[in-house]
């Protein structure tokens, strides 16, 4: 391929070669970073310049800022060095679709003396009449990227609704098979046992360890934090209900994620010789602070030790809350034990007496998701203006939010009296991790006061 040649300034020797192109481009006649590259090369050579660095930066947006662009950032870095004289791209577009941000990076050239050429394009910006046309050029380069985008997303969207797969990774118990995505059967035990572990352990690490000893599955405490949050194992996936199989019940997830977002494993300093029965689970009613836990020893005349656990709020002792009360694991847990079932019994009087079995639903959430699909459709299409879609689209944001809290109060449901008492009645056969895990499954949160007193919630069993 022939190209023009063009007037190189004196003494502009050092080159630097920019390439970039965004995934979707990637298989787009032209654009291939391999023949951006052989161009610029090509042109270089013809006009006797010193590449100093090719600078590509692949799978990248030209929507995106340029501080997101790490070859570009690079590149910028090298220029404020004095090491490039002119900058090569082969068209405007490989080097800005936006504006703002093309005469941020321009200042930044015109202080150190560094010149742009598209080897393709022909631009003069030392005349009105070039910089206007380079601005009109800039303008539909940013509006082309705002539409291809948005139809792309609109593309997507349509994928989800028909429930296939717009990426080849699914999470742990799901695989694709003709596009759409189904139970993996050899995975779904490791799931619901991951989950169930995580709710009586309330440690990562630990569930980590045990996934591998159990399944031979490595993975690490990052890792099953992201996975523990995935709304797909609840049916759940862009934002739709029911979109994929599920593979826990929503009780078990939220309770999971409850004790993930406390962040329980990283302030419970634990030692392996002492069980903490209800770490994560108590909280001050002054500061909203999860309580943290500490021991004392008492020496017996007989040279044995006794050792005493606490819960405290640490913000106390940095004189930064008022509430000074200490627990004590023993004494409270006596406490759960007589009043469990009376805690359990004043929740269901309280659903009877505000007649929450069956309340009356005001509000359609299907419609309402309905019509949020319908709004995006229409402002795609541009069928209506942005103006519009943004009031309609934050009413029915308001609609949407009223109707979920609407629907989960018609979810709640009274208490299996008789399987608690069954619990209880094994409750001092179990050793110490045992009756962690039976809190852990029993107890949802103890709300501490600051005259000692506690306002329990319980999980439905």
């Amino acid at each position: 391929m022939a190209y023009k040649q063009k007037r190189i300034d004196d003494g502009l020797k050092r080159a630097a070669l920019y390439a970039r192109v965004s995934t979707e481009e990637q298989a787009m006649h032209g654009v291939s970073l391999d023949a951006q590259r052989e161009r610029l090369l090509t042109y270089a050579k013809e006009n006797d310049l010193t590449v100093v660095d090719v600078y590509v930066d692949e799978g990248i947006s030209a929507r995106k800022r340029y501080t997101a662009r790490p070859a570009f950032t690079k590149m910028l870095e090298d220029v404020k060095a004095k090491k490039i004289d002119v900058v090569l791209f082969i068209k405007l577009d490989r080097w800005f679709r936006n504006i703002a941000d093309y005469y941020e990076v321009q200042a930044i050239l015109d202080k150190y003396k560094v010149q742009w050429i598209a080897t393709e394009e022909d631009y003069d910006t030392t005349t009105a009449n070039g910089r206007l046309a380079l601005n009109i050029k800039l303008a539909i380069a940013q509006d082309e990227s705002d539409r291809t985008s948005e139809r792309i997303k609109f593309v997507f969207q349509n994928m989800v609704k028909e429930g296939r797969v717009i990426s080849g990774s699914t999470p742990k118990g799901y695989k694709i098979v003709d596009k759409h995505v189904v139970l993996d059967e050899t995975m779904v035990p490791l799931v619901k046992d991951a989950f169930q572990k995580f709710i009586d352990c309330r440690g990562s690490l630990e569930v980590c360890r045990y996934l591998y000893d159990t399944y031979g599955v490595k993975m690490d405490p990052k890792s099953f934090k992201k996975m523990i949050a995935t709304t797909w194992y609840i049916g759940e996936a862009y934002g739709i209900k029911d979109w994929c199989p599920r593979i826990v019940d929503d009780a078990t997830f939220t309770r999971a994620n409850e004790i993930m977002n406390i962040r329980a494993e990283r302030f419970d300093r634990t030692r392996t010789d002492r069980v903490y029965l209800f770490t994560g689970l108590l909280f001050c009613q002054n500061c909203g602070n999860r309580l943290s836990t500490y021991s004392c020893h008492n020496t017996r005349k007989d040279g044995s030790r006794l050792t005493f656990i606490y819960y405290r709020c640490i913000k106390h002792t940095l004189h930064h809350c008022d509430m000074g009360k200490q627990i004590n694991q023993d004494t409270l847990e006596k406490w759960l034990l007589e009043n469990l079932l009376i805690e359990a019994e004043k929740h269901n009087m309280e659903l009877e007496h505000n007649g929450k079995r069956a309340p009356k639903k005001s509000i359609d959430l299907h419609k309402v998701n309905a019509k949020i699909e319908k709004l995006k459709d229409l402002y795609i299409n541009d069928l209506i203006p942005r103006d519009m879609y943004e009031k309609d689209y934050r009413m029915l944001s308001a609609l949407l939010a009223e109707a979920e809290k609407q629907e989960a109060i018609a979810e709640q449901q009274p208490f299996d009296l008789k399987q608690y008492k069954n619990l209880l009645s094994v409750y001092n056969t179990l050793d110490l991790n045992s009756k962690k895990a039976f809190w852990s499954r029993v107890l949802k949160k103890i709300v501490v006061t600051e005259t000692g007193d506690y306002i329990v919630t319980l999980n439905q069993l």
